[in-house]
């Protein structure tokens, strides 16, 4: 679930009008970068920060580092999913910026600020946008330039969506005002609640007013996701986080992240990081010391 971006020296890693008609599964994971994801053409969902946003043609969306997200696209020969995406190694961009003292503020704010705007209707730019992305993939590779690239392209980037945030707050209530998303952003702010305890669904069920059934049914067509990816996927990463951030010992961990059973942890923390709970510790403990 944590997708490390390698940059390779590079200020930011790119990937350029990337298409699917078949077999997309988005899943719930996070990088240890800014992601900045640009659609380009599709439908479907995106999970971020207890909210679902429709996927449609002129959305931008930011996921800030370790942010947990989930993208599901409903894809079909008809209906492809087309997308820009670029990471952002946001320490190292934020020194590039300091020429530029507005616009390095707006960054800040974008990948380091609590609630704040991530999701962004840029429908009505498509054009201006679809020619900077198209101009910085030609440009990046000139020998000698690909930071200066980058970093022009950020910055224009940054100005078109420093110009939506006015009325933005509007235009964000309806892209969510619906019954059905209601009902699962409810759900999702009761897992963040409860998530390290044992997990109840007829509780939670109860406690937004829904009955069981009908509360996995709806959670799954709002999210893509089962409730029950969504819970493993948030403890998990509980887990990574004291992993990173704490001396407990990997049991006390595990149960504070919601896995009472410790094997079961290991087991499951394994198979998303490849590398067991302890292990995870000690390699970001000698990486952080580079």
């Amino acid at each position: 679930m944590l997708e490390r971006v390698e940059f390779g020296g590079s200020t930011l890693a790119w990937d350029y009008q990337i298409k699917s008609v078949d077999h997309f599964k988005g899943y719930y994971h996070w990088h240890q970068c800014g992601e900045f994801l640009y659609v380009h053409q599709g439908e479907g969902i995106v999970v971020v920060n207890n909210h679902t946003y429709p996927i449609r043609q002129g959305m931008l969306f930011f996921f800030q580092p370790y942010q947990l997200h989930h993208v599901y696209a409903e894809v079909h020969p008809n209906t492809p999913y087309e997308r820009n995406i670029f990471y952002v190694e946001p320490i190292v961009m934020d020194r590039y910026l300091q020429a530029f003292p507005h616009r390095r503020s707006f960054f800040s704010r974008l990948w380091n600020g609590r609630n704040q705007q991530q999701v962004f209707d840029l429908s009505s730019h498509m054009d201006q946008l679809d020619w900077m992305y198209e101009s910085y993939n030609q440009s990046r590779s000139r020998v000698g330039g690909e930071w200066e690239e980058s970093v022009l392209f950020l910055l224009q980037l940054l100005s078109v969506l420093d110009q939506q945030k006015e009325g933005a707050d509007e235009a964000l209530s309806q892209l969510t005002d619906s019954r059905h998303l209601r009902h699962s952003e409810k759900m999702m702010r009761w897992i963040e609640e409860h998530f390290e305890y044992e997990m109840r669904l007829d509780q939670m069920a109860a406690d937004v007013h829904l009955s069981k059934s009908y509360a996995s049914r709806i959670f799954h067509q709002e999210t893509g996701s089962s409730i029950t990816d969504y819970v493993t996927a948030r403890r998990l990463k509980q887990a990574y986080l004291l992993l990173e951030t704490t001396t407990h010992s990997v049991e006390e961990i595990g149960r504070r992240a919601g896995f009472p059973n410790g094997s079961y942890f290991i087991q499951l923390f394994r198979k998303s990081a490849g590398t067991t709970p302890l292990q995870y510790r000690q390699q970001f403990e000698r990486s952080s010391k580079h």
